[in-house]
């Protein structure tokens, strides 16, 4: 083992004592000095940079609701010696900048209030070495909405598309809570009618989802449930074929329609959930008699008079029925 550890040493000890080792060592100096040297110099260069400052609202009142508040932090571009900026960004520490709502408080009910450029840089100057120069801040428009009038209640109301596949349909579509309340300034909660959600776009449904979205952001305006669930219930259709009476309609007191078939089968889609009804007495096939005084054929066309609400693909068999308007027996007839 000794005679190993030796061996080792040996090929260390020649190989820093090697003219390869040298010139690496040598390279190495002179690439020191230069980053040395390109750093002093860089410093000494006027740069810019960017430092982060968060923004607070001091003193708002208890009777003020903020709709839409300050930004957490501007971004501020700063220019100087790269020496001086070094001390932003590792040692001088900025503070964040302090805003007194009673200054822009000019006593209205609701309002937005824009912070003044010279304002934020006044507060900011203090903080400062006397050579640094404020280049920009961004965003450059700092501004916060208030009102200190009462919640109004508006209904929320799905914004977006849901859609299911062919072989379904959306029953319902609801939203827990079905509404909220809202803080706004008035010339902006004058023209609410109702509180939207986030876009959603969902398609190709096959069964009923719950999924919790949030409120449409408008400027100024705070909800004070952000978010909501939105049920969007979903059915599938079935085909179901019931039998109808054929009735005349109008008829005078001293005529009688006779159709043959007198019934016909009536076949439809409809929701699963509505397919127990008694479709036959909601479903009518009607024969006017001013339509058959106008047909020129001896056989009538049946289609139905109503359609209710959730009816669809309908196809009647017969299509066609033959008809006779007969006399009626009366009294007089005897």
């Amino acid at each position: 083992m000794d005679r190993i550890l030796r061996t080792q040493l040996e090929k260390i000890r020649k190989f820093l004592y090697s003219q390869q080792c040298k010139s690496f060592l040598v390279f190495l100096f002179f690439l020191f000095v230069s980053a040395s040297f390109w750093t002093l110099q860089t410093l000494n260069e006027t740069l810019e940079v960017n430092v982060r400052l968060p923004l607070q609202l001091l003193n708002v009142p208890k009777t003020a609701v903020l709709t839409r508040e300050l930004p957490e932090a501007v971004d501020v571009r700063l220019s100087d010696k790269g020496s001086v900026l070094v001390q932003y960004l590792y040692r001088k520490k900025l503070q964040p900048l302090m805003l007194d709502f009673a200054n822009y408080d000019k006593g209205n009910v609701s309002g937005r209030v824009v912070i003044p450029h010279n304002d934020l840089i006044r507060l900011l100057q203090p903080q400062l070495i006397e050579s640094s120069k404020v280049q920009s801040i961004n965003p450059d428009t700092i501004d916060y909405y208030y009102t200190r009038g009462l919640p109004s209640r508006l209904p929320v109301k799905v914004k977006g598309i849901v859609k299911t596949t062919a072989q379904n349909y959306l029953s319902a579509l609801h939203c827990y809570p079905d509404s909220v309340e809202v803080y706004a300034p008035a010339s902006v909660m004058d023209t609410m009618k109702c509180a939207y959600t986030s876009e959603v776009v969902w398609e190709g449904l096959t069964e009923t989802v719950t999924r919790e979205v949030g409120l449409y952001p408008i400027k100024g305006v705070k909800y004070m449930t952000p978010k909501v669930k939105v049920k969007a219930q979903v059915d599938y259709y079935v085909e179901k074929t019931v039998e109808v009476a054929i009735v005349g309609m109008n008829f005078p007191a001293d005529k009688v329609l006779r159709t043959f078939p007198s019934k016909a089968k009536v076949t439809f889609r409809v929701g699963a959930a509505h397919s127990e009804r008694k479709w036959e007495d909601e479903l009518v096939l009607m024969v006017t008699y001013d339509e058959l005084l106008e047909n020129s054929d001896r056989k009538y066309r049946l289609r139905l008079k109503n359609r209710p609400e959730g009816v669809s693909h309908i196809r009647i068999s017969p299509a066609e029925v033959d008809y006779l308007i007969e006399h009626a027996a009366t009294e007089n007839d005897g």
